[in-house]
């Protein structure tokens, strides 16, 4: 009974130890089986992925919708890719060709320095200008240099003989000596004209005399270029004496502003200067100058060459 109770106790333990061996062998064989079978299954899933994502196919069709990405050269540089440089120059271009074109300049021709002074120059071209002048107006043609003074018929230049003319005499102004008196070109020197039979409260009369030849001149050699008249108040309140005078179209001491305005139209240059009206007109030969009050009329007269 005891020998059968050993054996069943070593039956027992060689089936547990049994047991155990069997265990350990199925765990490392089932591990790696395991990892053996996973490995295929991760292929198999990368293989089937694979397939339900095929590279896409270059057909035919597609190369003809886009043939310049098929034509374009490795040299070649699209728009988009044009580096900075350049379109900085094209608007440096375009700046230059919008900026707005100087004026020429016309330069004026050197002066030619033959010894003669600058105002000989000025008023030679002045001379110039003035008789190329076309007249505006019928009445300035009127203005031919003739007038009547004191009963003389006058037309400018006056010559004068013994620098007398009629009974006026001739004082010169701001002139110390007028027998060596010379008058470059373009120069003027006023006289003073006084009659006996007119005081200065009557009138007050200014001779010109301008050298407008294109050399040097002894002023007793000139003629007289002018004439300036201004009416005075009169001597102890009595109405002024006043030579006669009658200008081209009829005007004298008195005639209205509106008759002025009738004969020569409107003034070259117009204003008051301490009167109602005063108006200068002038045709390229001669210059005429009107001016006086609305209730006198004429009072100040002024004619002359140009």
């Amino acid at each position: 009974m005891k020998k059968n109770k050993y054996v069943r106790i070593w039956t027992k333990t060689a089936a547990v130890l049994l047991a155990f061996l069997m265990a350990a062998g199925l765990c490392s064989c089932g591990g790696k089986k395991k990892e053996e079978q996973q490995a295929p299954k991760e292929e198999a899933v990368a293989a089937a992925e694979a397939v339900e994502t095929p590279a896409p196919e270059i057909t035919p069709e597609a190369v003809a919708e886009k043939p310049e990405q098929q034509e374009v050269k490795p040299e070649e540089t699209p728009a988009a890719e044009t580096p900075a440089e350049e379109p900085a120059v094209e608007e440096e271009k375009e700046s230059v060709t919008e900026a707005p074109q100087e004026p020429e300049v016309i330069k004026k021709p050197a002066a030619v320095d033959n010894g003669e002074p600058e105002e000989k120059t000025k008023k030679e071209a002045d001379d110039k200008n003035k008789k190329e002048k076309k007249t505006s107006s019928n009445g300035l043609a009127l203005l031919d240099g003739k007038m009547v003074f004191d009963g003389m018929e006058l037309e400018f230049p006056i010559e004068l003989d013994g620098m007398k003319l009629g009974n006026w005499k001739i004082e010169y102004q701001n002139v110390e000596d007028p027998e060596n008196k010379i008058l470059v070109p373009s120069e003027i020197v006023t006289a003073v004209m006084t009659n006996e039979a007119f005081s200065a409260e009557d009138v007050t009369v200014t001779a010109e005399f301008g050298n407008y030849s294109n050399e040097d001149t002894d002023l007793t050699d000139l003629p007289m270029s002018g004439i300036y008249l201004t009416k005075g108040k009169g001597k102890d309140g009595k109405e002024p004496v006043l030579p006669e005078v009658t200008m081209p179209g009829g005007l004298t001491w008195g005639s209205t502003e509106s008759e002025i305005r009738d004969l020569f139209g409107e003034a070259s240059l117009s204003g008051t200067f301490d009167m109602d009206f005063d108006f200068m007109y002038e045709n390229g030969e001669y210059m005429a100058e009107f001016g006086g009050m609305n209730d006198l009329g004429i009072t100040y007269i002024v004619y002359s060459k140009q």
